[in-house]
């Protein structure tokens, strides 16, 4: 007979608890080495994994934890616990009952905490006292589930008591798989973690994290089941589970404990899987001064125990501190000097002259999220065909800024920040962390400025921005929102055809009124935005993924072209052209996967690449020759540019400078020209631009990743080649962090 007592383990409850610690080790292991491989690459590969693999190491370990203590009950069942399990029907049942019963529980749990979490994590990131309400609401809402766990469990059992085995598998190993697969696709939308607000997980990381529990529950099936022999063959067991516990506690204390170099900290917070979100959550969590920034893995806070320092704070100049985390202690201004320093004298709110002359109209056309890089006169083709026939046109009889670059990179940030000719951290708003941000009265914005000085104002669009509690629309005599619809529905709106014959019937209005008062006129066509329409007599869409996002982007374009001739046809029509100027410009532009930021791609409002900011720029002016202007422009130059051409009194608070001597034909001093990007719930990134003034060189500051990126446009324009740190490029690191530095601590400080 075989010896019972040498297949009986002398320590089950200790066996059972390194079999189940050691499953989830293991699964922990491999699918940090997945998670790892994905955001390696380069001479960082190494450090990058090693990295990640410590990031994983808390969590792994904390679920080791539970899968061992799991081992160690069951281990009660005998050495060979599923076969037990597939042979007592009631226990399995009772035990699959209580895996879904608190999938259930937590399930719910999710959906209950998501609004109060998605509204209380946003005040707590500049409010501690939010942070402790919610802590407050989740141990209740812990209570209250946990309370209806046993009778749920009690009604399921019916269910999983009619569940058929499946092979070796017992109902409770079943029910495990079956519950984490179906969370990884109900999470996909609507489960929401703190720290990660409104945005959805993505797929690739719920996948490894909730793979996590499923593996481990097929590993431990395994090795109690078919493979219970080999199990029983592998020497110290606990020796070895043991090494791997204590290395796993070393590399989370390295990497919580330390800091990544730049280049492990950018692979990893731009190309890791589940490790990117640990990376976001941990930044959410370790905030020991509570002041709203992380100085974890390299974030923004560049001392964690003073509240008082932190990105966005006021650097107060002279006193050596550097209280806002950028380029050291701001420097002290002579009171007589330049009023942005020495650095960049020529940044500063220049006066202009106002035109002599009769006072002209101004048309602003904007066409929403329009790339520089799509006209046909720039050389860009989609299927042998030019996109823009009429804007090209528009631009062959204007002075054409072919490197205007936007201030921000999403319509909220950027229209307030050319009608107000202020950087967008500058513009007064209600709340400056927010997606929407309301425009405060206190504004002085362009239309208010020709308002004030005789003209008829007037604005036509329709789209929700527009709307009263937005306030944008400040200085406008009367602004046609006819037919906006909500955000969501307004993005795959098509709105042009409904726009512009009510431009057309104001035009023909106003052409009979000729001789009179003048008017200012801005008109906004929403198409080029996303979710992209295809319209009738468009081709069809060949393309796939991104680059069928790109192609319907191009047709709206397209489309939008024609719409943009039907105003400039009306302009001609009523005879108003030789008495008015005519703007053609955008917001922002539009990104389909030429860069990746955050493990993002494919869309504005995410970073501050060319292919976001560089955007469509254009004056037609009575009297004024056609001409191509190079060298950096803003849109902040807009409202001193068309004060002066209209003959319009400026503002003394506008901070651009009038664009009027470059389309006249005189030289334009090369100025640089700067963008930001400010956290907003869902996005919780800080990222500000640098471009030379002869449009050469590009600086982007990645505030929440301390880091910077340096790119040559001239030789480089796509932006694919960071020169940050090569020695080859040492001078122009200088002069461009300079120059950020000058605009950070002189510039936004006024």
């Amino acid at each position: 007979m075989p010896d019972v007592a040498a297949t009986v383990p002398q320590h089950p409850h200790r066996d059972g608890f390194v079999a189940g610690f050691g499953c989830a080790l293991v699964v922990g292991l491999l699918l940090a080495l997945i998670d790892g491989a994905a955001a390696s690459s380069g001479p960082a590969g190494a450090g990058v994994v090693l990295t990640v693999l410590g990031l994983w190491a808390p969590a792994v370990l904390g679920f080791a934890l539970y899968a061992g203590a799991i081992g160690a009950g069951l281990a009660g069942l005998g050495p060979r616990p599923f076969a037990r399990l597939r042979d007592d029907a009631p226990l399995d049942a009772n035990l699959a009952a209580a895996i879904a019963s608190a999938a259930i529980m937590l399930v719910a749990l999710a959906i209950a905490l998501g609004p109060p979490m998605t509204m209380l994590v946003v005040k707590a990131k500049r409010n501690v006292a939010g942070a402790h309400l919610m802590k407050v609401i989740a141990v209740l809402a812990v209570i209250g589930l946990a309370a209806a766990a046993l009778p749920a469990q009690r009604l399921l059992r019916r269910v999983t008591a009619a569940l058929p085995v499946i092979g070796p598998l017992p109902r409770t190993a079943t029910v495990g798989i079956i519950v984490g697969l179906a969370v990884l696709v109900w999470s996909r939308r609507v489960l929401y973690t703190a720290g990660f607000e409104t945005q959805a997980l993505p797929i690739g990381a719920l996948a490894l994290l909730v793979l996590l529990p499923v593996a481990t529950i097929a590993v431990a099936a395994l090795a109690y089941g078919p493979l219970a022999g080999l199990r029983g063959r592998i020497p110290l067991r606990g020796a070895a589970v043991a090494a791997g516990a204590l290395a796993a506690v070393v590399l989370a204390a390295l990497t919580f404990g330390g800091q990544p170099s730049a280049a492990v900290a950018a692979s990893v917070s731009n190309k890791g899987v589940a490790s990117r979100l640990i990376v976001q959550l941990g930044q959410q969590l370790i905030d020991r001064d509570h002041d709203g920034a992380s100085a974890f893995f390299r974030g923004p806070d560049c001392d964690d125990r003073d509240p008082k320092i932190r990105p966005g704070a006021t650097d107060e100049p002279g006193n050596g501190v550097d209280e806002n985390c950028a380029f050291g202690d701001a420097p002290v201004v002579a009171a007589d000097g330049p009023p942005h320093g020495p650095v960049a004298a020529t940044l500063c709110p220049c006066p202009t002259a106002t035109a002599a002359g009769p006072r002209k109209n101004v048309v602003v056309i904007m066409v929403d999220t329009l790339r520089a890089d799509r006209f046909g006169v720039a050389g860009y083709r989609r299927d042998g065909k030019n996109l823009t026939p009429r804007m090209d046109g528009f631009l062959g009889q204007a002075a054409w800024f072919r490197h205007a670059y936007a201030q921000a990179n999403n319509t909220p940030r950027s229209m307030p920040s050319f009608m107000t000719s202020r950087y967008p951290s500058l513009v007064k708003v209600d709340k400056m962390y927010s997606k929407y941000p309301r425009v405060d009265d206190a504004n002085d914005m362009l239309f208010e400025r020709l308002q004030a000085g005789g003209w008829n104002t007037i604005g036509i669009a329709s789209h929700f921005y527009f709307r009263a509690e937005r306030n944008f629309t400040q200085g406008f005599d009367e602004f046609d929102n006819e037919g906006a619809l909500d955000i969501g529905p307004s993005n795959k709106d098509v709105a042009a055809p409904r726009i512009v014959p009510r431009v057309e019937a104001r035009l023909a209005a106003l052409g009979t009124q000729q001789g009179g008062k003048p008017f200012a006129m801005f008109v906004h066509l929403f198409e080029p935005h996303s979710s992209w329409i295809e319209h009738d007599g468009m081709p069809a869409i060949t393309e796939k993924g991104s680059k069928a996002h790109a192609q319907r982007y191009d047709y709206e374009i397209a489309f939008v072209d024609g719409w943009v001739g039907k105003i400039l046809d009306a302009i001609e029509r009523e005879g108003l052209a030789d008495d008015t100027v005519v703007v053609l410009m955008s917001d922002h532009g539009e990104s389909f996967g030429d860069h990746s930021f955050a493990g993002e791609s494919m869309f504005h409002g995410t970073n501050l690449y060319d292919e976001q900011l560089r955007v469509p720029f254009a004056f037609r002016v009575p009297g004024a020759a056609p001409r191509t202007v190079d060298g950096a422009v803003q849109l902040l130059d807009l409202a001193p540019t068309v004060a002066e051409l209209v003959g319009a009194p400026p503002s003394p608070a506008w901070l651009g400078r009038s664009l009027a001597p470059a389309i006249r034909g005189e030289a334009l001093a090369p100025r640089p020209a700067f963008a930001e990007l400010l956290a907003y719930p869902g996005w919780d990134h800080d990222l500000k631009t640098v471009i030379a003034g002869d449009g050469g060189k590009k600086l982007i500051h990645v505030i929440s990743q301390r880091r910077f990126e340096l790119y040559d446009l001239a030789a480089d324009p796509k932006e694919q080649t960071d020169l940050w740190g090569a020695a080859a490029a040492r001078s122009a690191q200088d002069q461009m962090t300079a120059l950020m530095a000058n605009f950070v601590d002189v510039v936004l400080a006024k």
